[in-house]
């Protein structure tokens, strides 16, 4: 299969792309066993109306609560943006204000460049940390809780996470195209010698079948999540992000079984966590999460 990309509402579209599913407010019981445990991507609609961000936190409100932090923001012309571009010697992002980085994103005037805050934890964020608490639906240990801006037009290429993501859209619409896990030697990823050992070495939108021909054999599936949606991410699987209007979100990654630690994904990964110098910390995690399941069941 050669997949296409169409332009349709400045949307892209994949023309064999299947719909990922979409669940109006499930119970968590529902949720958990017919997504998280067969690992099965889907988007969740009206399942957050309780939760405080989903009404609060406008531009103008984080501005007032946060907007003397001075934070490191992505700048880019095209939308792309090279990841740990610090540790790989190619520039440092800018710091600045969060209240510039609103204002650059939510109401832009900067000439075309456009802006993004990548992964930015919330445990230091007092206020906003305080006032998003795991949703309902997250029903394994957080590991981590971020907030993510970005501008219209931005693009985050194809990768996959080695822990199950809840990603919360409280402002813009956001489309992802998702690969299954199964699919990780028809996505080519980088070498685990790479820093960004995740990412594939496929140009998704315009793949080079000569040069990738088992990309054929890869099936994309697409969603679109606007304010109050979220989409669960499965460990493991590929996606691909496309900022279609300027956007707010809050992720949750939450702490892998030990099954799932060891699968190939996640053992090609540990290069990069001995580099970064907490591969430690993830197996001592992992260990110590396989030991309390153990004393629950």
């Amino acid at each position: 299969m050669q997949n296409r990309r169409l332009r349709v509402n400045s949307e892209c579209v994949f023309e064999d792309a299947i719909p990922i599913d979409v669940a109006i407010a499930p119970s968590v019981d529902e949720f958990t066993e017919r997504y998280v445990r067969c690992e099965r991507p889907v988007v969740v609609r009206r399942g957050l109306a309780d939760w405080l961000p989903t009404h609060r936190w406008t531009p103008e409100y984080l501005k007032a609560t946060d907007g003397t932090r001075r934070v490191k923001a992505g700048v880019s012309k095209t939308g792309e943006y090279v990841n740990y571009a610090e540790k790989l010697n190619l520039g440092v992002d800018p710091e600045t204000t969060f209240a510039d980085v609103v204002d650059g994103i939510f109401s832009p005037s900067r000439g075309g460049e456009m802006l993004r805050i990548h992964q930015e934890p919330l445990d230091t964020w007092e206020t906003l940390r305080d006032e998003s608490p795991p949703i309902r639906y997250v029903t394994r240990r957080v590991i981590a809780k971020n907030i993510w801006m970005g501008s219209a037009g931005n693009v985050t290429k194809a990768h996959y996470d080695t822990e199950d993501n809840i990603n919360i859209q409280l402002r813009g619409r956001k489309e992802f195209i998702l690969f299954p896990s199964s699919q990780l030697d028809a996505l080519y990823p980088r070498s685990t010698l790479e820093y960004m050992s995740n990412f594939s070495r496929v140009e998704i939108a315009a793949p080079d079948l000569t040069r990738y021909p088992r990309f054929r054999r890869a099936t994309p599936m697409r969603a679109v999540i606007e304010p109050g949606d979220f989409l669960y991410i499965p460990i493991y699987w590929w996606h691909q992000v496309y900022t279609l209007e300027a956007s707010l979100n809050v992720n949750f990654w939450w702490q892998a079984s030990t099954q799932q630690s060891v699968r190939r994904h996640g053992v090609r990964y540990w290069p990069r966590m001995a580099r970064d110098g907490y591969l430690h910390t993830h197996v001592a995690r992992t260990i110590r999460s396989s030991i309390e399941s153990l004393v629950a069941g």
